[in-house]
């Protein structure tokens, strides 16, 4: 695994945690994971 998986992979599970802890502020961690996935996604296939 390098760097990048580590991050964004403790990214989504942080935000999931939060989103477990703060339920009324589920849609905000949701949008928070989708934009750490995106930009892990754009990181290792930019030309595509």
């Amino acid at each position: 695994m390098n760097s990048k998986s580590a991050i964004a992979i403790f990214l989504v599970l942080g935000v999931g945690l939060l989103a477990v802890k703060y339920p009324k502020m589920q849609e905000v961690f949701g949008d928070i994971a989708k934009v750490g996935v995106g930009g892990y996604l754009g990181q290792i296939m930019p030309g595509e």
